[in-house]
Parts: C-alpha cells; structure tokens; sequence
C-alpha cells in the first residue's frame, strides 16, 4: 500500500490484510497513527514509513504493537516526543529503524537485546524545539550489533561513548556529532579504519589529543569530522592532515602548514635515512622542536640548518609554503635534482645555501624573486645555464657563490655577472670583482693595453715636438762647425750604441741599413707579440677557460665564508722589485738618456731620428715587460717562488734582442758591423785600414827575407853533406 505524497491528515490507521508486505504513509499530514496486535497484518508487514508527517504523540503509543516481523521502519522528520518504552519490543527481525528529527528524549534503549540484526540505526537530531534530545550514554553493548553499518546518533545529548565500538567492524558511518561528549576520544575506534566512510565527533567536547592511530583513516580516505571541540589540544596528528576529508585539514592551528610542507620536505629528502631527524614527524611535537628547525615567538619557522645531515631525495616544491623562512642551509647533503621555482615564494629568505648537492639543470628564473637575499650559495653542484638577474646589493667575498668559474663540468660554465665568487669542477674559487681596468671604463687588460699604447705614442710624439724644439732653441747660438766637428759626431754614436747595447739588434736601428730596421722591428714584433700573449693570459675573465688565472680562494663545506688560500706575501713582490730593477732599470734609463740625448743640434736628422727611435723603443719595451710581469704575476702567482719563476720566464723574452744578435753574429758578422751605426769617421777608418795594410805587408816582406836567408843556409849545409858522401 502506497499513499506517499498526499495530503492526507488524521489518524493512521495500520491494519491491514495479511497480504499486506509493504505500506507507505510519508509525506502526508497524518497527525497520529497506531498498530494493532489482533490485526491481520501483524504477522506479515515488513516495511512501514510513516516519515515526513506531523504525527505528534509519544514514542511509546507509536510503537506500541509494531508487526512483529518488521525489518524497516522509518519514522523520520515527525513530532514524536517522550521517551522509548523500557523495556524496548523486540524486533528480531530489524534491519533499519529511523527516527530522526523527531523529538525524543531520555535514555538509549537495549538495541543489542532488542534488534540484534539491525543495520541502520538513525536516532539523530531529536533536540528540537523544547527536546533535549537522547541522554546518558552509549552502551558497550551496542558493540555486539555485528550488522550494524550505520549509526547516526547526531544532535542529542549523550555524554560518553565506549571504546568498544571499534569492534562494530562492518560500521560505515558513525556520526554522533552535536552532542553532549565529554570525554578522550576513544583511540579504539581506529579499529574501524578498514570499513568506516564517516566518522563524525563534531560539535562536542571532546578533549585532550586526537589519537594518532587516526592517521590510519587515511587508507581508505574516510571522512573524519573532529571540529568544534573546543577542548581538544593541537596540533592533530601530522599524516591525519593529510587526510583529505578531514574537516581540520586546514585549520591553522590543528594542521599548521608549515608542518605540512615540512613534511612532504622531509619524505621527499628522504628522512628516514637522515642522519639525525629527532622529532621530525613527531604527531604532536611542535616543529619548532624538531632537529634543525627554528622558529620566530609567533612559533613560525624562520630557519632549516641541515648541514651534513645524510639529505638525500629532491628538494620538494612545498618548500614554497613555508612563507615565513629566513634561512635555508641544506649545505653538504645529497639532494639531486632541479631547484624547485616555488622558492620563489620564500620572499623572507635572506641566506641561501644549498652548496655541496647534486642539483642540476638550471636554476628557476622565480630565484629573482627573493629580493631580501644577502647570502646565496649554490656551489658545488650541475646547475647550468644562466644565473637569474638578482640585483645583487651585498659585495661581500663569499655573498653570492656559484659555480661560474672554469674549467666546468659542462661546454659553457655556468653564467652569473652579480655572482661576487666563482668556483671551478676542482673546488677552487676566484674572487669575482671588478678589475681596476674596468673600473676605468675598460673591458680587458687587452684594451687596457692598447690604449695604454695609445697614450704612450700620443705622449712620445708630443714629448719629440716639444725637446726637438728645445733643443733648436737650445743650440741656435752653437756654431755649426763645433756642433757637426767628427770628434764628437764619433763620440755620440759609441755613447748610442753603448746605451742601446752593441750586442742588441736594437742596435741595428742606429744604423742605415733599412735591413737592419727590419731585423730590429720583427725582434720587436716577436717580443711585444709574445708579452701580449702574457697579457691575455692575465686576463681576471672567469668564464675564459684557456686563461692562466689562478683560483686561490677555498669555500669548503664546513664554513660559511670563503677563505683566500694563497701564500704569496709583500716579500715576494720586494724580491720581485729587486730582480726587475736589476734586469730593466738600466735599459730603461739608457733609453729615456738616448730620447733625451736625440735632441742635440749636432746631430743630423737621420741621427736624431735614430737615437729617439731606438731609446724610446729601449724603455718603452723595458715598461711594458714589467707592466707584463706585474699583472701576469697578481693572476696567477700563489707563492713568493713563483713571482720569481714567472719573472724570470717573462724576462727571458727581453733577452730575444740580443740572442737573436748572436745568431746573426754567427752567421755572417761583417755583414752585420754594416748594418750597425758607424763608429768612425770614413776616411779615417780607410786610413787605418791602409796602414794596417802596410803593417801586414812589412810583415810579409820580413817572413819573406827570413825565409830566402833559411834557403841559402839550407843549400849551404846540402853541399857540405854531398862533399862528404864523396870522399
């Protein structure tokens, strides 16, 4: 029988044929309604819903002679009121029995005795209008209600729960929120675990720890609804917040994200295998508590110091999450994998340090972000590409260290112009700063140089002009026979040739030979050639890997900031002065003398032109070996030894000159006295030549009488020895 969604009102009568199985009253306005006992369908009626009326007596007349054999009854969003009749019927035959939103009160009847079969059992939301609801307490021995899947015992006043009813072990939903629960929570109900789809203590007040055996719910994603229980203490268990239908889940105070993302950063770094990971994972020990975690007075974590902690795994993107975190060191560890681009998110961050890892690929370009930096190190790892664009204030040695020095691991090391240190694939560090050249507007020491040059010659010419025109003004008085006399046109070509050296193909330059100039400018070239290889192998450019640079600077594992290892001292660079000035002073005061020494009216054009050429090309050469020297020297010099040894190197190419000198000596060396400057007038040297001419034949013509009176003593004593073989 089904007269469901009418709008009849009255009494309901329920009697029936025998044949009756089935009836259905609700959603109708039935006020009052009874069971007979004599009636036909006692015996036989097994469902009956009467739910949705404004059936308004006691529960004790409604369900006074129910049909024995019923197996569902819903009497659900009616005004049924007072309390269940002690002892309750039995129903053996039960299976769901429904009063909710109703208005019943007192105590819970014996279910276990009197419906031992049942499956559902929703008795929730009876405190309405002036009903305090169902009170007192559940029994444990609702425990024994093997079928039971559903309890809904919601919106009443009952005090306590059992533990026992962890062992309703095919329970789907036990809500009995909105109560009047004042107790610890059962931890026995994590027995429901494998079955349970709801669990719901909301509204109560309940008090003390969830139970960390909660965190088991997780398996099988129950919904668990612990909230408005102003007495249970946080935080709540760590994996239960992780648990997706947990009403608390995001609740600050009971599942604090900072311990949510520490913990996906502890699993994905591999905890468990850490060499000290006190506390971490605790259920309920505060984070700021666990090893190498520090937080502010507001209990948030500003600080992760995880330095040689056995850290493994990859740096896990909730990283980001922790929006309050000021220090990040995970130094010395063995995290592999990218930088996560949700560090980023940390814009608190003021120390970076994540050197000595495995980390690869390139760094995220979110690394700008982080505008509070004042320490980021990243050394020691496979990070590639280019550094992102920091606007790095802090100049500090060991601020900002990367690996973009070379040789590298990779083709092209490693890009980052703010870095203030770049380090190599050894482990060796250089300073990165700006030279004094680039201080100066200057690239390179290349430039450096040829504008130095520049200057130089601009200087020289400018120098030239002004002494020629000195020494015009100088000599203008001097009578021209005095200034042009042989003597001391003879005595300044010996004092040039001395100045410049008599040994040197510089020397050829004081000559008239233009092959001489030729020899002396490509000794010149090959020299100034072989000092400018010095000069670029100098160069202070990191990302160079055929410069001779020197990394001195050591930025180990167990220190923050990086320490210059080099043993070259001020002793050194005296010694060095020393030995430069003993190789270069003298060439360099002869030359600037012979610039000097170019300008005397006495001299002819060719001869002043000579002389400022070859003294200018002297000292100016001299200068630049020791400019050469010095910067070649600051690169890569690491110990007093090897100033000297690279000097030394440096000033065997000043020697070219003259070894080049003594080959062509070898060679052919009167071809050589041609191309060098007279030292003698012409007619006098022919004089000279002439009377040694002479001197040789007087010689000759003694050797030549000596030997004619030799022959005619030597036929003397022929004869005589003929004469006496005779007789």
């Amino acid at each position: 029988i089904d007269i469901s969604d009418n709008e009849f009102i009255g009494h309901a009568d329920m009697s029936f044929s025998s044949a009756t199985l089935y009836a259905n009253f609700s959603h109708n306005k039935f006020t009052s309604v009874s069971f007979k006992s004599f009636n036909a369908a006692y015996e036989t009626m097994q469902v009956v819903d009467l739910s949705n009326n404004e059936i308004d007596q006691d529960a004790s007349d409604v369900l006074r002679n129910l049909p024995s054999k019923i197996e569902r009854l819903n009497l659900n969003n009616n005004f049924i009121s007072g309390a269940f009749p002690s002892p309750f019927p039995s129903f053996e035959n039960m299976r769901h029995f429904t009063m909710a939103n109703n208005k019943i009160n007192g105590p819970l009847p014996d279910f276990p005795r009197s419906t031992p079969r049942v499956r559902t059992l929703d008795l929730s939301n009876q405190t309405q209008i002036d009903s305090g609801g169902l009170t007192g307490t559940i029994s444990a021995d609702f425990s024994n209600l093997d079928d039971l899947l559903v309890l809904n015992l919601a919106s009443n006043s009952l005090t306590s729960i059992p533990s026992d009813l962890g062992g309703l072990d095919k329970l789907n939903v036990f809500d009995i929120s909105s109560n009047a629960l004042n107790q610890l929570i059962p931890s026995e109900l994590v027995k429901l675990a494998d079955t349970l789809d709801i669990l719901d203590l909301s509204a109560n007040n309940l008090k003390r720890k969830i139970p960390s055996q909660f965190a088991n719910f997780i398996e099988r994603n129950t919904s668990v609804h612990l909230g408005e229980n102003s007495k249970i203490e946080d935080p709540a268990p760590l994996q239960l917040c992780f648990l997706p239908n947990f009403d608390l889940a995001n609740d600050a105070t009971m599942c604090p994200p900072e311990r949510n993302a520490l913990k996906d950063f502890y699993e994905s770094a591999k905890g468990q295998d850490w060499t000290n990971n006190t506390g971490w994972l605790d259920p309920y020990l505060s984070v700021c508590s666990w090893f190498g975690v520090g937080c502010d007075d507001d209990r948030h974590v500003i600080n992760i110091t995880l330095v040689n902690n056995g850290l493994a795994g990859t740096l896990s993107k909730e990283i980001g999450d922790l929006n309050f975190l000021k220090v990040l060191d995970l130094t010395d560890n063995d995290i592999m994998g990218t930088i996560p681009k949700e560090i980023g998110r940390l814009y608190n961050l003021i120390r970076l340090r994540l050197p000595y890892n495995v980390f690869v690929g390139e760094m995220p370009t979110e690394l700008e972000n982080l505008t509070k930096l004042e320490l980021a190190q990243f050394h020691g790892n496979r990070i590639s590409g280019e550094m992102p664009t920091l606007d790095w204030k802090n100049k500090d040695t060991s601020s900002y260290v990367t690996d973009c020095g070379n040789p590298s691991d990779f083709d092209v090391s490693l890009g980052c112009d703010e870095c203030t240190m770049c380090c190599n694939a050894q482990g060796d560090c250089h300073k990165q700063t700006d030279t004094l050249v680039k201080t100066m507007g200057l690239e390179d020491y290349f430039v450096f140089t040829l504008v130095l040059f520049g200057i130089l010659l601009a200087f020289v010419c400018a120098w030239a002009f002004a002494f020629f025109a000195y020494g015009k003004y100088k000599n203008q008085d001097v009578p021209s026979e005095s200034v042009h006399s042989p003597e001391s046109m003879d005595a300044d070509r010996k004092y040039a040739l001395d100045s410049i050296g008599d040994d040197s193909t510089y020397g050829l330059i004081l000559g008239k030979s233009w092959l001489g100039w030729a020899i002396a400018l490509v000794t010149i070239t090959a020299q100034i050639w072989m000092l400018f290889l010095f000069v670029m192998a100098a160069e202070i450019d990191l990302s160079d890997d055929k410069s001779d640079l020197r990394y001195t600077w050591k930025c180990t594992r167990d220190q923050v900031d990086c320490d210059n290892k080099i043993d070259r001292t001020p002793v050194g660079w005296v010694l060095y002065g020393i030995l430069m000035a003993a190789h270069l002073l003298k060439d360099i005061i002869n030359g600037w003398k012979l610039t000097v020494f170019s300008i005397r009216k006495r001299h002819s054009p060719h001869y002043q032109i000579r002389f400022f050429v070859g003294g200018t090309l002297l000292w100016s050469i001299s200068l630049f070996t020791l400019f050469v020297s010095t910067i070649y020297n600051h690169a890569i010099a690491t110990t007093n030894s090897e100033i000297i040894i690279n000097s030394v190197v440096i000033l065997f190419i000043t020697d070219l000159d003259e070894l080049f000198f003594g080959i062509l000596m070898v060679v052919n060396s009167r071809w050589v006295r041609r191309m060098s400057i007279q030292t003698t007038d012409p007619q006098e040297e022919l004089a000279n030549e002439i009377s040694t001419l002479k001197a040789e034949l007087g010689t000759s013509k003694e050797a030549i009488v000596r030997l004619t009176n030799e022959g005619v003593d030597l036929r003397e004593r022929l004869s005589n020895i003929e004469a006496i073989l005779e007789k």
